[in-house]
């Protein structure tokens, strides 16, 4: 059972650092007019524009928005979106 704890726990360590690396969590929020808001920017994104205090989604590859909507999520709530 310990085991199976530690693998669970690393595993969401991992996802945690992956999700810290492939987004930029201090920038502005994405937004997306068909889907809403996407959570942070993608680091060296080319579809995001800088519209002013957010930035517009203009693509429908979301694939790492599903990825990683957990924590895109939450991300979201922190931010008061």
């Amino acid at each position: 059972m310990r085991i199976a704890a530690k693998i669970v726990g690393l595993g969401f360590a991992v996802y945690f650092l992956a999700f810290v690396c492939r987004f930029d969590v201090f920038s502005s929020p994405v937004r997306n007019n068909r889907h809403g808001w996407l959570g942070p920017l993608i680091r060296g994104d080319t579809h995001s524009i800088d519209i002013g205090k957010t930035y517009d989604y203009e693509s429908d590859d979301l694939f790492y928005y599903h990825v990683f909507w957990p924590l895109c999520k939450l991300w979201i709530l922190a931010n008061g979106l």
